[in-house]
């Protein structure tokens, strides 16, 4: 894989921007403007390809487009979060929503182009890890694919051997893919909650768990099932529309609790913005649920336990001279793979090390760290007596 800035570009990638202005629609000196400011970039992948990194108008951010193929992937759309469910469900499903499970992982999709099957992240950039792993594993997936090659599979990416969310479910300890859309490749169209539902299951593709078909009534039973879902170590739920064109999520305070005492470890390397979303949402849930007193106070401790305990681990560390890092592992059916999965990390700015790689019956598992650099960084600071900015 091989990123392309606007320093190398020559006159062999006219040809390529003009059909990336011909399948989005933008002129072609739109195109160059925002190859210049980054918003477009050119990868190479096997062929090249364009992806958007920010949103453009109509345009969201992940978009792929292949000039080679004249295929366009369009990226997939932001979901909002309700805060209250009494209100949020009359408000936005008057007439009933299908509730499934949210599975903790990261967002995947998966398209056939030109004949050959990649797996995007939510940001556009195909993954040669996540696209090996899918393909070897996933057969089912592929066929899928073979029959509807106009068609896109958004799923979640779960288990302990991937680097960047590592959740283990009883379904999935190492590694799985569950499908929780299917759109048009051209249109973002997406297929209707039980047409969807119906089709994969005829594929025997996996999809994520489904709650079942609620009224705005019943948020109460809801509550009580995402609480359900938080205590087994499960995030929450995604709600949706009969036809999948409004989609909202909601998750349980545990697995907040859990995001906040992950991320917490890393401190320095998380935006406030991440932190403060979090508190928000317990706090409405908290008063959703209508607790007070002893159980109040319970919520509000768990809480001060997910904040204060991981970052007073991670000073205690580096203070004592090691360094802060999150640990994973993957395994590739080939050294190849698993250099080439180094450098697409690399190229996106991870700092990593590779700790040790082991010949198994199923390829090369390899054992990496990776570097949060400003919490390590600025901790040594303070320790050293450094003074803050602010």
């Amino acid at each position: 894989m091989r990123f392309t800035n606007e320093k190398e570009h020559d006159t062999t990638m006219d040809k390529e921007i003009k059909r990336v202005a011909e399948l989005t629609g933008l002129p072609v000196k739109k195109v160059y403007w925002l190859m210049k400011r980054d918003v477009i970039q050119r990868i190479e992948y096997g062929q090249p390809y364009y992806r958007f990194r920010h949103k453009h108008g109509k345009i969201l951010k992940g978009t792929v487009v292949f000039p080679e193929e004249r295929e366009i992937v369009q990226g997939f759309p932001k979901i909002r979060r309700l805060y209250t469910l009494k209100e949020g469900l009359r408000k936005y499903f008057p007439d009933g929503f299908y509730a499934e499970e949210k599975l903790d992982g990261y967002n995947v999709r998966t398209v056939l182009v030109g004949g050959e099957q990649y797996s995007l992240t939510r940001g556009g950039i195909i993954c040669p890890y996540t696209t090996e792993r899918i393909k070897r594993q996933e057969k089912q997936v592929t066929e899928f694919l073979e029959e509807n090659p106009e068609k896109v599979l958004c799923g979640e990416v779960i288990g302990l051997e991937n680097p960047y969310q590592e959740k283990s479910y009883p379904e999935a300890k190492e590694f799985g893919y569950y499908i929780f859309d299917v759109r048009d490749k051209k249109t973002n169209k997406p297929l209707p909650v039980e047409e969807r539902r119906t089709v994969l299951e005829e594929h025997g593709v996996k999809q994520v768990p489904l709650l079942g078909l609620f009224k705005p009534s019943d948020w109460k039973k809801l509550l009580t099932e995402v609480r359900k879902l938080g205590d087994q170590g499960r995030e929450g739920v995604v709600l949706k529309s009969p036809d999948s064109r409004t989609i909202i999520k909601y998750t349980s305070n545990q697995n907040t609790n859990r995001d906040l005492e992950y991320a917490f470890r890393f401190y320095s390397d998380y935006g406030q913005a991440f932190f403060f979303r979090r508190i928000v949402r317990e706090a409405f849930q908290a008063w959703e649920l209508g607790l007070e007193g002893k159980a109040l106070e319970e919520e509000a401790a768990r809480l001060g336990k997910s904040i204060m305990l991981p970052m007073v681990q991670t000073i205690q560390e580096i203070a004592s001279g090691r360094e802060v890092t999150e640990d994973f592992r993957i395994t590739v059916p080939s050294k190849k793979l698993g250099q080439e999965f180094i450098r697409h990390l690399e190229h996106l700015g991870i700092v990593i090390r590779v700790n040790k790689i082991e010949k198994t019956n199923e390829g090369y598992k390899f054992w990496i760290s990776r570097r949060y650099q400003s919490t390590n960084d600025k901790t040594k600071h303070y320790l050293e007596g450094g003074l803050s900015e602010e």
